[in-house]
């Protein structure tokens, strides 16, 4: 039993001290064949479980590096062509007319078209606003992009660009209160 566990100590260490000599090696030959860090090590990983699975006939080699290439370069070769086999089915996707069960127009939060005015107000009082709730104002009012193409772009809900628009508007309208310039714009 002793000289039985003994044996597989001494297995197991001159597999690691195989393993450790060639390994660095292995992992920059791995970074030369992939485009990628994330790629390297999932194919550094490949040939290390090869390398395992055959450390009975490896120990038996004088030179481990023509094997290791070789499972390297068949390892690279086969993730090439499951990658290229495969696809996505977002890249198959048709192109299809989005659903709306309503036009925008219809909604509750609709907005006509900014006049001119309109825009050049906005434009001088933008200043004030919070990156987010200027962004939103000026590709709303300036850019011409209906609420659902800024959720989409903003990755925000579109409840929630309306509720920020609107909270915009009421920073807007509490400063020109407090200033009275609301007042002097009408006279």
């Amino acid at each position: 039993m002793v000289n039985h566990l003994q044996e597989k100590i001494e297995f197991r260490e001159t597999a690691e001290k195989l393993w450790n000599r060639h390994s660095e090696e292995i992992y920059t030959l791995c970074e030369q064949k992939c485009a990628t860090a994330e790629e390297a090590r999932d194919l550094f990983q490949t040939v290390a479980l090869k390398f395992c699975e055959n450390l009975g006939r490896l120990l038996e080699r004088e030179d481990v590096m023509p094997w290791i290439i070789t499972v390297l370069k068949n390892s690279h070769l086969d993730e090439a062509w499951e990658h290229y086999r495969t696809r996505t089915m977002s890249a198959v996707l048709e192109d299809s007319p989005e659903y709306m069960p309503f036009s925008e127009e219809d909604a509750a939060f609709y907005s006509r078209p900014a006049t001119v005015e309109q825009r050049m107000f906005l434009y001088k009082t933008l200043g004030l606003l919070g990156p987010l709730e200027r962004m939103i104002l000026e590709m709303r009012y300036l850019g011409g992009f209906s609420i659902h193409e800024l959720s989409c772009i903003l990755g925000l809900s579109e409840n929630a660009i309306r509720k920020r628009r609107l909270y915009a508007f009421t920073k807007l309208r509490r400063f020109y209160t407090e200033n009275d310039i609301l007042t002097k714009i009408a006279e």
